[in-house]
Parts: structure tokens; sequence; C-alpha cells
């Protein structure tokens, strides 16, 4: 019996490549660190790596896990025997809803400011995407169950609203795409695909995946007004437009993609993916909740593991503040922080992040307000 295992990929020398590492319970007080590798689509070569007692197979597995992270594979799946495919409510008016782990955790962004932009919009490789400020979200179908995982490609706790799970349900084939779900405006936002009909499709370069995404949106019968297909702008001209067009509807920032890049999961993902935020926003770690009696709660990040308080944010009429407790991650726009205090100016409450975690509120998030240059003498 497998108590966990992982499954690992890599681009080397032109070819993409798989390991799958194991712990096993052989019995008998016997435990055996087992590696599958070899090139994707081929048969893998089976090695014992570790036999014997269990604290020691551990060890050996996580010391194989680091190294062959360190050589460069990326964890694309994971399992751990006794987490329960369990539904997460009944949320949805047909189907089931499991907790399930995701093959590929969603593609992250880096961050880029206006000046690095530049040279994105003259690149004929690169594409623009608005920005969204919703959840980030993972949605596979099989036959008539759908998992729904967040950006950590784990089960995530806030489900979709039973309406947009209805339109995915109702797709008459399966498939796995990356969404933004419930971004200001409501409904769900499609951004890429990495499945379709059981056939990966996340080694595919970007460009060759949109037109299948467009596709999907359309063989896929959605309602518009519940869920949309993300809006690009190819060519210079294009996405200039598309930058000032964003900006003056008041949009959060675009997206830009690499149009000649493979799916890459995770972390990994900010080499080829990166965000422009029009206005500043952060992740914070909620300390308090109703200060003095008033709809506001208070903000605090991590500088390393030291918190730091970056002061107080009020929560519109129409958000619940009984939903927020301490502890809490939420996420707030502003103008700028203020240095030193490091409080914030014109904070929004934006909502509840449920795929991202505490130690993740870093202060390295904050902007700050540019401060005049010295005079000199």
């Amino acid at each position: 019996m497998s108590i966990k295992s992982v499954v690992m990929e890599n681009k080397q020398d032109g070819h993409f490549k798989e390991y799958r590492l194991s712990l096993d319970d052989m019995g008998g007080g016997v435990f055996e660190v087992v590696a599958l590798w070899g090139k994707i689509g081929t048969s893998l070569t089976r090695t014992v790596k570790f036999s014997g007692d269990q604290a020691k197979a551990e060890k050996q597995f996580a010391k194989i896990l680091i190294g062959q992270q360190n050589k460069g594979y990326l964890i694309v799946g994971e399992k751990n025997d006794g987490q329960n495919a369990t539904t997460t409510g009944s949320q949805a008016p047909a189907g089931v809803v499991k907790k399930v782990i995701a093959r590929i955790p969603p593609m992250l962004c880096g961050a880029i400011d206006r000046a690095e932009l530049e040279k994105y919009l003259v690149s004929d490789s690169h594409v623009l995407e608005e920005k969204y400020n919703g959840v980030r979200k993972s949605v596979s179908k099989n036959s008539s169950e759908l998992s729904i995982t967040n950006k950590q490609g784990q089960p995530t706790s806030k489900g979709m609203l039973p309406a947009t799970q209805a339109q995915f349900l109702k797709v008459p084939f399966d498939f796995t795409v990356d969404t933004e779900d419930e971004p200001v405006g409501g409904g769900c936002v499609l951004l890429d695909i990495l499945m379709l009909r059981n056939k990966p499709l996340d080694r595919l370069v970007r460009r060759e995946r949109r037109p299948l995404l467009e596709k999907f949106f359309k063989d896929a019968g959605f309602d518009p007004k519940i869920v949309r297909l993300a809006e690009e702008a190819v060519g210079q001209k294009a996405k200039r437009a598309f930058l000032a067009r964003i900006e003056a509807e008041g949009g959060e920032g675009v997206i830009i993609k690499d149009n000649e890049s493979i799916y890459w999961a995770g972390e990994s993902g900010r080499k080829h993916c990166w965000k422009m935020k029009f206005q500043a926003s952060a992740s914070f770690i909620v300390d308090a909740v109703g200060i003095n009696g008033k709809r506001n709660i208070g903000l605090v990040l991590l500088d390393g593991s030291t918190r730091i308080n970056c002061g107080k944010c009020a929560v519109p009429v129409n958000r619940s503040i009984e939903e927020i407790s301490i502890g809490d991650v939420v996420e707030c726009r502003f103008l700028y922080a203020e240095v030193g205090s490091n409080k914030l100016h014109q904070p929004f409450y934006l909502g509840k992040r449920d795929d991202v975690a505490a130690n993740e509120c870093q202060i390295s998030q904050l902007k700050y307000k540019a401060q005049p240059a010295a005079a000199k003498e």
C-alpha cells in the first residue's frame, strides 16, 4: 500500500521526463521507497531506492524528493492514502464535487511594473489578458463529477456557486480548465485549458492551446453571463489599445503571457507569465475584527516570521463582516503604504482568500509612496 506518492516532470534536452516517487508499506514492518522514471509517453524504469523501517524510509523519500527538485523537476501531482474523496456539499444541482489534488497546479505569475511592460508590448511572442481579482481555481470534469482546486493545487474550501458548477457539469465531455472564479461582476472566467476529452494539452505552447480553449468555450454552450472567455490582445497596436481600455474602465491590471510557452505549473510559471497592476493590492492576515465596534478589520503582514501592523481596513456594507475571523487571509487594494509605519492609504477590502497561505503574506508585497530625492549639496 502506498503511503504517499509524488509525480514530477521536467524538460531536459528537448524531452519531457517524468519521475514518480512513492513510499510503500510492504507489510511486516518493511517500507520501500520506489522510483519510476523516464520520458513521458514511454515505459518507465522502476528502481527500489530504499527498503527498511518506516522512519529511515521517510527520510530517504524526503531526501530523494529534494534532490530531484534541485535537478529541476516540478511536482505536478501528489497523493496521500487516507485522503477521502468526499463532496464539498450539495452546491451543484447535478453531479458530485470531489476533493482531489490537482495533477497540475495553476500557473502563477511574476510581477512587473509599468516600465518593464514596454518590452512585452513590442514583443510578437507575448499577448495581453485582463487581470481579474477573483479566486484562481482549476476545474476538472470526469463523467458526472467535478473537482475544484485552488492555486496551490489543493481542494478549495470555498466552492463555486451552484449556477457556475451547473454550467461545467452540463458539458457533455471531460476537461480540465484554469479559471478565475467570482471576479468583480461575478461568474467565472476561462483562462486556459489543460486537458480535453482525456487528452493532456499542457505541453502544447499557449499559441496552440488558445484555439482549443476558444473551441471548448463554443462547444460547451456556456451561458456567457456565468462563464465567459478571457479576452486576449495580440500584436503591438492591439495590445496598446487593450491596455488603455482596461485601465480606462477601472480594471485591476493586465496579464502578460508568453505565447510560445508550455503550461508551467505553480511557481515555475513566474518565468513565463507576468502581471502588472494598475493599483496596488496585497494579501493580509486579519488580526482583529470589528475594532471599537465598527465595520473594520486589523491587517498584518509578515517580515519573515515577525508580524508587522499595517493598520485597519473598512469592510463595505455589501460584504459580510460576520464571515471574517482572526487569522483569515484577505485581499485589500490600496493607494500606497507609508514608509516607516507600513500603514495603508485608502485601503479597500476585496474579499477573503482561501488560495493564499498565511506564510505568503509577506511585507515584500507592499508598494510604498515614492520619496522625494535628497537635495544635492
